[in-house]
């Protein structure tokens, strides 16, 4: 009994024995096999930064997998799974609640994803599972997406025979990338409008009100959101900047008033298309436009139409308070000014000549064209015409509280200039360009010589449809000195926008951009961009 007992328990011995030792072997097996093979291997080829453009590029990211004994792991290897996942750099949900996205649901060893999220910087993980342990090794990168309307030249098109208003835009990405979008605001919310009359732009560092937008036309003026760039009904200029809701009536042209405020403007203007003007005196805390200003009497009934044009000081830092109108019904200048007289900011007065004037305020002709520029601290181009379809040009100063006569123009030597439709006026050179038909002319202003731009070449079928000078608004970029030279010079940049008529679809559209010599009298094509419909304005869309 004894002697059995005693080999009973010399078979359990052995067999706990064997069972330590083969589990002792499995151990080892494992650790030379699995464990060591993870351990060693690398992940090469994924990129430190990706930045794409959201909701148009794809986020690509190709990795190269190397085993321990050297050998490439292939995506056909049955042995390992891929994964992709992407969060938010700094924490938070990316989207229904979720704090990270898989971007690769079919566990490929390449991503090739549309890049569907909103501007933000996200932290992307790429990890190889061996699924025979389970045991993964992992690399990370960051994925930078930024929005087509982030930052970029906003271009307001008409579409079509309708005419209906079409947003297009040149986002920059980076330094080194620009990538066209277009029709951007039909998927935000605006509305379907026709005409396109500009886009309004008052930068400013205040957080009430922060940066405005808006997109005019003749059937209805709207604010975007500045960040996002969505809008609706509600943002109708009517609900959102007036105290008098208007009828009848639609703002076409608007701008500000800057002053010598970097963070700020002292006033918003605008007109509208039958001819009103009304006044938003922000430094007084003015929240809306209230009655129309052109009448000689706060809230009284206009007494004139004024023409959609609005000049005042582009120096920068400003040094302006005033704004000049042209009275179409009186065919005389009438101005704006800022004051401690709340009344007398609700109110145009008539622009009195001057002892030794060089031509008389009360000019008797119409009002072709105006602009604002940087050039002699701020001096805005008058173009008018007389009953015999002659045209000159008035060059007044808005620096200070005056309307200073400086400059006027009369025999042009300028072929065509009766029957030019467009016209942009330089803020460093005495240069007026205009443009008849699909011709580009550059004439000098200090020697009355007139130069064809012969290498804007355009098609028998194109027209220029918009020149313009992009000249950067002070309150959006408050410390110029961190710009870069080539960022600064794009605002002097001629930029000419045309439509080639013989285009099979709407997208006829193209935006150049010229620099100008001004010892030559001559431009050169930097850069152009096609797709657009017909372009009726350019603003660059700045960031702080």
């Amino acid at each position: 009994m004894n002697d059995l007992k005693c080999k009973v328990m010399k078979i359990k011995v052995i067999i706990l024995f064997l069972f330590v030792f083969s589990l002792c072997a499995c151990f080892d097996d494992k650790g030379n096999y699995d464990y060591r093979e993870m351990a060693e291997i690398t992940i090469e080829n994924i990129p430190e930064l990706i930045e794409v453009l959201g909701s148009s590029d794809h986020i690509v990211v190709k990795p190269k997998v190397i085993s321990p004994s050297k050998e490439e792991i292939t995506e056909d290897n049955p042995n390992f799974e891929f994964n992709y996942k992407i969060e938010l750099k700094a924490g938070g949900t990316i989207v229904s609640g979720q704090r990270w996205v898989d971007l690769n649901p079919m566990k490929k060893l390449y991503l090739d994803t549309l890049a569907a999220f909103v501007a933000n910087t996200y932290v992307g993980w790429f990890s190889v599972m061996d699924k025979r342990s389970g045991v993964q090794t992992s690399a990370m990168f960051e994925v930078k997406v930024a929005s087509p309307t982030y930052e970029g030249w906003m271009i307001l098109c008409d579409e079509g025979a309708q005419k209906r208003v079409r947003m297009d835009m040149i986002s920059v990405i980076s330094a080194e990338r620009t990538v066209p979008a277009y029709d951007i605001l039909t998927p935000l919310g605006l509305p379907e409008l026709k005409q396109a009359a500009g886009i309004g732009f008052y930068p400013t560092l205040y957080s009430n009100p922060s940066d405005i937008i808006y997109v005019m036309s003749g059937e209805g003026t709207f604010k975007i959101d500045r960040e996002t760039f969505k809008t609706d009904a509600s943002w109708d200029i009517n609900n959102v900047d007036f105290v008098i809701p208007r009828v009848g009536e639609n703002v076409i042209f608007y701008t500000s008033v800057n002053g010598s405020n970097a963070a700020g403007a002292l006033a918003c203007l605008c007109v509208t298309d039958v001819g009103n003007a009304y006044a938003q005196v922000l430094d007084y805390g003015g929240a809306a436009f209230e009655y129309p200003v052109n009448t000689s009497a706060r809230g009284a009934t206009p007494e004139y139409r004024v023409a959609p044009y609005i000049g005042v000081s582009l120096a920068r830092p400003g040094r302006s308070s005033t704004a000049l109108f042209y009275d179409v019904d009186n065919q005389r200048f009438v101005g704006w000014k800022y004051g401690s007289d709340a009344d007398g900011m609700q109110i145009l007065t008539p622009v009195p000549d001057p002892d030794d004037a060089l031509f008389s305020f009360r000019a008797g002709m119409e009002l072709v064209y105006m602009e604002s520029t940087r050039y002699s601290n701020g001096l805005v181009y008058a173009i008018l015409q007389d009953d015999a379809g002659k045209r000159c040009i008035y060059g007044i100063n808005m620096s200070g509280n005056g309307f200073v006569q400086e400059a006027k123009y009369e025999n042009l030597n300028a072929p065509d200039f009766d029957k030019a439709t467009s016209f942009a006026f330089h803020s460093q050179f005495p240069y007026m360009f205009y443009a008849v038909g699909n011709k580009v002319y550059l004439h000098n202003l200090g020697t009355n010589v007139t130069y064809p731009m012969d290498n804007i070449a355009l098609g028998d079928n194109e027209e220029v449809t918009m020149l313009k000078f992009n000249l950067y608004r002070q309150c959006s970029l408050a410390d110029l000195s961190n710009q870069s030279d080539e960022f600064m010079a794009r605002q002097y940049e001629l930029m000419v926008g045309s439509y080639n008529h013989s285009a099979s679809d709407n997208n006829g559209g193209r935006l150049g951009f010229y620099p100008v010599d001004g010892v030559n009298n001559s431009v050169t094509k930097r850069t152009e961009y096609e797709g657009f419909a017909r372009i009726k304005d350019v603003v660059y869309r700045e960031r702080r």
